[in-house]
């Protein structure tokens, strides 16, 4: 009776057959791919949300820095160290660069150019006005020009073209870029307007006064793009006494 219990045993582990252990192979490769799937959209969510709060930051930072010293402060470069270029502003060394993270007072993480990254490791871009001879990044400049003859000429756009009906705002101070995940490789019109018109260092940047904000798409758009409105700047400046 034993061995025929054992025989029918053998028998029945024997018909676990290729075909049945194929489907709950299938089975845990859909699971794992589905999961894989959903920790990749997850991480991304929340490295956009990281880096939507810290481009808050860095905005109020820059309100701040023109509160106290009636400027905005010129972009960092690849040799700076993370500070404005040059060191006290005037004519910025270049005015599509990099955010001057030490000149803010900000922390973040680095890369070896100690430019400051976001969530993806690539640098926050920054890029500054240059109207009225670097009126926005020159000490006591905005208040000699008055607020009347300040225009500051950034153009924020739905697409890379900027035109009739599409332009968001005409007149923003500065402008705050990051790449998003695909910081490497993008290859759309839309994100080389934000930063791949030229090539400095072996960084791309912006090279021009028109940026794009646009509907997130992971595969054609996700960059994230922050700016300064011209009437808070100069009210807080106004504030703080450093306008008329």
């Amino acid at each position: 009776m034993l061995k025929i219990h054992r025989r029918k045993f053998h028998a029945t582990a024997s018909g676990f057959s290729i075909i049945e252990l194929a489907i709950v192979l299938a089975i845990v490769s859909t699971l794992l791919g589905g999961l894989l799937l959903s920790l990749s959209e997850v991480r991304e969510s929340n490295n956009r949300t990281d880096a939507n709060s810290t481009m808050d930051e860095i905005k109020e930072a820059l309100y701040g820095f023109a509160q106290s010293n009636g400027r905005l402060p010129c972009p960092a470069t690849t040799t700076s160290l993370g500070a404005e270029a040059p060191v006290g502003g005037g004519v910025c060394t270049q005015r599509y660069g990099f955010l001057p993270w030490t000149t803010l007072g900000l922390s973040g993480p680095t890369n070896v150019d100690n430019l400051m990254m976001d969530s993806w490791l690539s640098p926050y871009r920054y890029n500054v006005s240059n109207i009225g001879a670097s009126a926005f990044t020159t000490a006591g400049q905005m208040r000699t020009l008055g607020i009347a003859a300040l225009a500051p000429n950034l153009q924020i756009c739905t697409v890379a073209a900027c035109g009739v009906g599409n332009v968001l705002v005409n007149s923003a101070p500065a402008v705050v870029v990051s790449l998003g995940a695909n910081f490497a490789t993008f290859t759309s019109a839309d994100e080389r307007a934000n930063s791949g018109e030229t090539t400095r260092n072996g960084y791309r940047q912006a090279n021009n006064n028109n940026f794009v904000f646009s509907v997130y798409n992971e595969a054609t758009f996700d960059d994230m793009i922050t700016w300064l409105s011209p009437s808070i700047l100069y009210t807080r400046m106004i504030a703080a006494g450093q306008l008329p």
